[in-house]
């Protein structure tokens, strides 16, 4: 094995180029209390009438990210986002494979919108590749808008 040395030097007056701002973004994940009891929790004092906990949206907000991906982590790699639209009554209660619980769906894809709209954050849907694939991922992209989603 030879022996490679490298060095950076960070020089604030010397810039190659422009840094994307979504490097600077974040995920949220149905992990322990990240989603359930941490930004959403209906009937807590804080949340709002969505259940959306305000004192988490500042804390959020003061971060200044731009861009906030769902579902994050490991979570995506089984998640339907058809499970999270609709009518919260409607939706289906599953098995989360990612960290083996109980998944109610009742923070979703319709629930994430709404809350990154209200932290002025840029969502960005994340496509599970783990238990559909691409090529379904495919057919979805290609039939968005031809199908009637619930507003």
């Amino acid at each position: 094995m030879s022996n490679i040395r490298a060095s950076v030097v960070v020089d604030k007056d010397f810039a190659i180029g422009a840094v994307d701002p979504r490097l600077f973004g974040g995920f949220i994940e149905h992990l322990g209390r990240h989603i359930y009891t941490g930004i959403y929790e209906p009937g807590h004092p804080r949340a709002d009438e969505h259940g959306f906990r305000g004192d988490v949206l500042a804390l959020v907000c003061e971060l200044g990210m731009p861009v906030m991906r769902y579902p994050g982590g490991n979570f995506v790699s089984g998640y339907h986002w058809e499970d999270g639209v609709g009518p919260r009554a409607q939706r289906p209660v599953r098995l989360d494979l990612a960290w083996n619980v109980t998944e109610p769906n009742q923070f979703g894809t319709n629930e994430f919108i709404a809350w990154c709209r209200k932290a002025g954050i840029a969502p960005m849907l994340a496509v599970n590749l783990g238990t559909r694939g691409a090529a379904e991922t495919t057919r979805q992209r290609a039939t968005e808008g031809k199908t009637k989603r619930p507003s």
